[in-house]
């Protein structure tokens, strides 16, 4: 006798074990989300580092697409500045140590890293001092310095943060969340392309639903460090090194990441055609088909809607941002 069929409408079993650990770090404890592959995987885990007011929550497209090959592991790093505590500042070595503190309270002794915006300076800071722990090395979104209209909004938010307003007209939550939006999208591209207008449509209505004033939230979250030299000197090599951006993107332009490949010896560059800031949004199969592809060490070169380019030489020289 067989058991009862499942139900076509039934939800597949998930693919990944799910837990959330507590980190413990001098300056702040935060949490960590773990993914594990039910069935046996091959490979290291990937600490994923995402960009300004991203949390562990923020990645459920990639999950479906890698937690049944890949463990995951996506901490809730603190934030840089808190306004009326101690803690009043962390720097990116700060940020880069209490990532670190996620994968050593883990035991997990090697391990590839996604980086993405804000979170890049985190993940190139990590290879740099821990080349032999870093299997691979994936940055999306990075630049050496933010451009003149980013710079410009994080300087208002660290005006409002000095002096912020009992009480808001309404509304201007949403405008705020938009005028941030605005910036970190290309309002041009989006009006041609459904996935990026969805994509920043999803990310203003998160923003607006967060309480307090989103471009303080994004200053004090990270943004404010973006303007102490994000890109740290000396350049990188020994650590397989994937830098990729949408080719509309307009927040970390082409060049900007270009300029952040040349730094790395044998990095390969990827441009993925119709894609914006949020590719990994937008272009969530594409992207998770370049991570798959370039951890196990296959060429990217057949990636439909992707260009690539390597940067053979040593890492340029650089002595600031």
């Amino acid at each position: 006798m067989t058991g009862a069929p499942r139900s076509a409408t039934a939800p597949p079993p998930p693919a990944a074990d799910i837990r959330d650990h507590h980190i413990t770090w001098p300056a702040a404890d935060y949490p960590c989300r773990v993914l594990t592959p039910r069935a046996p995987a091959p490979g290291e885990p990937l600490l994923v580092l995402g960009g300004g007011l991203q949390t562990r929550h923020s990645w459920a497209r990639l999950e479906r697409r890698l937690s049944a090959r890949h463990p995951l592991l996506i901490p809730d790093l603190p934030p840089a500045r808190s306004p009326g505590r101690a803690r009043t500042s962390l720097t990116w070595e700060d940020l880069t140590d209490a990532a670190l503190s996620a994968v050593d309270q883990l035991r997990v002794p090697r391990f590839a890293v996604l980086a993405v915006s804000s979170g890049y300076p985190i993940g190139y800071r990590l290879a740099q001092r821990h080349p032999a722990r870093v299997t691979h090395l994936m940055l999306f979104g990075a630049s050496p310095r933010p451009g003149p209209r980013l710079a410009a909004l994080i300087e208002e938010g660290l005006r409002r943060e000095a002096a912020p307003r009992a009480d808001d007209p309404p509304g201007t939550h949403r405008r705020t969340a938009a005028d941030l939006v605005d910036v970190l999208t290309n309002t041009e591209a989006a009006a041609d392309h459904l996935l990026i207008r969805a994509a920043a449509r999803v990310m203003t209505d998160q923003l607006t639903a967060a309480p307090g004033d989103p471009l303080v939230r994004y200053v004090s979250d990270r943004g404010s460090l973006l303007l102490r030299d994000p890109l740290p000197p000396g350049g990188l090599t020994g650590v397989p090194t994937l830098v990729g951006v949408g080719e509309h993107d307009t927040a970390t332009t082409v060049e900007d990441n270009r300029a952040v490949a040349a730094t790395v010896s044998g990095s390969t560059f990827l441009v993925m055609r119709n894609a914006d800031h949020l590719l990994h949004v937008e272009r969530d199969a594409d992207f998770a088909a370049a991570l798959t592809l370039f951890l196990r060490g296959s060429p990217l070169d057949s990636l439909p809607h992707c260009t690539t380019e390597h940067f053979r030489s040593p890492p340029a020289a650089r002595s600031g941002p």
